[in-house]
């Protein structure tokens, strides 16, 4: 469980610069990004409540369904306040939109990096080394 929590908080980190570097750069479409990574690390916490405890099949399909439903609900929003602008500007604003919401894949991907991933296994591998030093 504790990895989860890890990948939420690369997922957050990864949103906050996007968040801000769409502020900086691309000021009209930064509600779209902020938006999309709100979105992404909300389903992630559902994802996680959902898994706590016991498993049953009900919990699970109607947790998916509500992620899901919650997807497709943002993106309608987009459609209907893009709805009037330029194709560019709402397609441009999607593209945001989608970047946003793989916030919490980066954050798998960082986590399962060799920089991180090496690092916690050199860690386990002391403490093992360490505890046959201890039995011998």
């Amino acid at each position: 469980m504790k990895e989860l929590h890890v990948i939420s908080l690369i997922g957050l980190i990864f949103s906050i610069i996007y968040g801000l570097v769409s502020y900086i750069f691309f000021r009209e479409y930064a509600f779209y990004a902020v938006l999309g990574a709100a979105t992404s690390l909300f389903s992630n916490s559902l994802a996680i409540s959902a898994t706590k405890g016991k498993f049953t099949t009900e919990k699970i399909v109607a947790n998916l369904m509500q992620r899901y439903l919650f997807y497709i609900v943002i993106i309608v929003f987009v459609y209907f306040d893009t709805k009037d602008q330029t194709m560019r500007f709402a397609t441009t604003s999607y593209v945001f939109l989608v970047i946003g919401l793989f916030a919490t894949k980066v954050g798998i991907f960082i986590y399962h990096t060799p920089l991180i991933k090496k690092r916690k296994a050199e860690i386990k591998d002391e403490k093992v080394d360490e505890e046959d030093a201890d039995v011998s």
